[in-house]
């Protein structure tokens, strides 16, 4: 009876942020920077889930899974949180990385465009025609995301696109 009675006065709350704390620390939004490039960026949050997104060359018909059609309303919000995340401040190299990187697959330093699949006519492997929301990566922040979306032919390949790739959204590890 003691222990409830300390319970309910009070130490519930601090038992409860204990337990928390120990289920696992929280992931902030991050470039992931290999080899002098950025690869990714780890821990978009959307509706109190994490992402991780990877960028990645190729057609959609490659670089996706099989069975992908495009990910639905979560391609316009993770291009979202990317803008939101750069004009904020709240998304920046690791510190000692440098700040100008590029993004891997883009050759160009100035200016990339990253597709995000929202969905497509088809799915991978044998998709026609992917519709995708276009971030626009500049000067090392996400500066613009498109307002409509962008009809792309699913099997061509953005490593013959210097200035384009795609991101692949994955749930955060």
């Amino acid at each position: 009876m003691q222990i409830k009675r300390i319970l309910d006065h009070g130490f519930r709350p601090a038992i409860m942020a204990l337990y928390i704390g120990a289920v696992g620390p929280v992931q902030a939004q991050s470039f992931v920077v290999e080899n002098g490039v950025i690869s990714g960026v780890r821990g978009i949050e959307i509706q109190g889930s994490l992402y991780d997104v990877t960028f990645a060359d190729g057609s959609f018909n490659g670089v996706y899974p099989a069975q992908l059609s495009g990910y639905g309303p979560l391609a316009q919000e993770v291009a979202e949180a990317l803008l939101n995340a750069s004009e904020s401040g709240a998304l920046r190299a690791d510190p000692g990385e440098q700040r100008n990187l590029q993004l891997q697959g883009c050759s160009s330093r100035e200016s990339c465009t990253v597709l995000i699949p929202e969905h497509s006519t088809g799915t991978s492997p044998s998709a026609q025609t992917t519709y995708a929301v276009e971030v626009i990566y500049s000067l090392a922040d996400f500066r613009s995301v498109t307002s409509k979306l962008w009809p792309f032919d699913a099997s061509t390949d953005t490593a013959l696109m210097p200035d384009m790739l795609y991101a692949i959204i994955t749930p955060a590890r």
